[in-house]
């Protein structure tokens, strides 16, 4: 079997790597693992263009010693993944344990380096098997990254026997499984071919660049999930922001009426943030337009089922608006106290605004009154002169 890695192939996941990691140091960048996350990508993409330079040139063996000891490295994080003492660990004490575990993958990398200066000097390839050089490349690059993966698959089954978790976050952890018993597998293969003399499988070093390759790349494709979730939520496209864009019409006609409680843009977190926010202005917009309400025979004012009264609380609503923006002064005391305002919960809530939005689009649609429509039935406020008289 070949384990050639083409350039073709090589610059493709080498690109779509870039991708990744640009997209993730400007969306995906806010927690801890984020940052452990990026940090891994950056060396791994470091790896793979150090392996495509290490393919020509008069220091070619130095710059794939170099590769080697990065792939030490990348694997170094997921040592520090296993770590972790939680997702809000304090930042320092993570860089601390970091620098810590870089400066091992560093003291090793140098001891490949030292091992492929020495097989040059004496004629001899650096590989496994051949002299007390081969064995410290093994050494140093087999037992990290063992250990490392290892201990961060069982971090991993630890992770997922302590509480429940979704079917997508099990899906990933058994794809993550599946690359390390691919890593193990090699391992154990090389050992094989150090004591037994077989399989014989090639060279050692282009079959880790090799094997990285493949793992780097589905890592790759598993680690822009996150991004694709953090694009969509940019672009408005997770549930959060559809209903956003529901209720915008909605909101944007309230707050107009009544500007004063819209909050400030700093206020809200994210996607499902920015959606509490508009809900809690809409519901502070109804509040505020109650007095406005024109009185109805009914004997209550309120948001009840059914797409009927919807419709007629969506007209009177929009007549409180205009009154309201109108300067006309309130006279409907009850309304200020609404009846099924809020709703028990926050999905509740968001089902019966996004019911009143509708109500609101098919009033809008219909040619009804609007803030820019017809004039109020409510009555102005009197006159009065310099001294409050009529």
């Amino acid at each position: 079997m070949s384990f050639t890695v083409t350039d073709g192939v090589a610059w493709l996941v080498i690109g779509l790597l870039s991708l990744i990691l640009v997209g993730r140091f400007l969306l995906v960048r806010e927690t801890v693992i984020d940052y452990l996350v990026n940090r891994l990508l950056l060396w791994s993409l470091l790896t793979l263009l150090l392996y495509r330079w290490s393919k020509a040139g008069p220091f070619a063996g130095v710059v794939e010693q170099f590769a080697i000891g990065c792939v030490v490295l990348s694997t170094t994080y997921l040592l520090v993944f296993a770590r972790l003492e939680g997702a809000n660990e304090d930042m320092s004490r993570v860089r601390r344990r970091e620098r810590r575990y870089c400066a091992i993958a560093l003291a090793l990398t140098a001891a490949i380096l030292f091992a492929g200066w020495s097989a040059d000097a004496e004629g001899l390839p650096l590989d496994i098997g051949i002299g007390w050089q081969g064995f410290v490349l093994v050494f140093s690059t087999g037992v990290p990254i063992t250990v490392n993966t290892v201990l961060f698959v069982m971090r991993g089954i630890r992770e997922l026997r302590t509480g429940s978790r979704e079917a997508v976050e099990k899906l990933v952890a058994l794809a993550l499984f599946a690359m390390n018993l691919f890593v193990w597998a090699n391992q154990l293969l090389s050992a094989s071919q150090i004591v037994f003399g077989r399989p014989d499988l090639g060279p050692y070093l282009p079959r880790v660049e090799w094997i990285f390759t493949v793992c780097i790349t589905a890592n790759g494709v598993l680690l822009a999930l996150p991004l694709a979730a953090a694009l969509g939520e940019v672009a408005g496209l997770d549930d959060a922001g559809r209903s956003r864009r529901r209720l915008h019409v909605l909101w944007r006609d309230l707050t107009e009426a009544v500007p004063e409680i819209v909050m400030s843009p700093g206020s809200d977190s994210g996607s499902h943030g920015r959606l509490l926010r508009m809900t809690v202005e809409i519901r502070d917009a109804i509040l505020h337009l109650g007095p406005y309400l024109p009185p109805t025979d009914g004997g209550g004012d309120g948001m009840r089922k059914g797409s009927g009264e919807l419709d007629r609380f969506a007209h009177r609503l929009a007549l409180a608006t205009a009154a309201r923006k109108a300067g006309v002064q309130p006279g409907n005391l009850r309304g200020a106290n609404l009846l099924g305002l809020p709703a028990q919960n926050f999905d509740a809530d968001l089902r019966q605004l996004r019911e009143l939005s509708r109500a609101w689009g098919r009033m809008r649609s219909s040619g009804m009154p609007t803030d820019e429509g017809a004039r109020p039935t409510l009555s102005p406020p009197p006159r009065t002169g310099p001294a409050g008289l009529k």
